[in-house]
């Protein structure tokens, strides 16, 4: 019964940490293409309060979308275009004429450096997962034994 207790209570704090790595990782994610951005556009602070904002939102829906499709990349990039559509529209409310040009002009390198980041993130973030499971590469590699068999000989009673 402990057992079952401290699997289950392993398998619960896996689960709330996977949970928040997924946001920490869309946070990071977001906070990297922003901070590009803003350079390479030259935004006020107004429009990088707003770019901010957008690239949070669309990180958390790339990082629920590459959840939900892991194993089909055509269904992923569908996503990400749509995604990357809706990005063009709300960017184009706010930025001049100018910054919009070059924003479009390059965000084909945008988008490449985002997903990038987001390869680099996931293999920190695998490395870190494994570590979590085990403290070195030995303890990595090492077995348990095999618990031994309780053998209970019969003997004669002394009273």
């Amino acid at each position: 019964m402990k057992n079952f207790v401290y699997t289950l209570a392993l398998v619960l704090f896996v689960c709330v940490g996977a949970f928040a790595q997924n946001t920490q990782t869309a946070e990071q994610r977001a906070r990297n293409l922003s901070d590009k951005m803003i350079r390479d556009l030259q935004l006020n602070n107004y429009q990088s309060k707003k770019l901010r904002a957008i690239n949070l939102d669309k990180a958390k829906k790339m990082a629920e979308f590459e959840r939900m499709y892991a194993g089909n990349p055509a269904e992923l990039e569908k996503c990400y275009k749509g995604l990357c559509k809706e990005r063009d529209k709300e960017l184009e409310d706010f930025l001049s004429t100018a910054q919009y040009s070059q924003y479009y002009s390059t965000r084909k390198s945008f988008n490449s450096y985002d997903q990038e980041y987001a390869l680099k993130l996931k293999k920190e973030n695998a490395k870190v997962a494994k570590t979590l499971v085990a403290e070195d590469s030995k303890d990595a590699k090492r077995t348990f034994p095999q618990p031994e068999v309780a053998v209970i000989k019969e003997g004669t009673a002394k009273n």
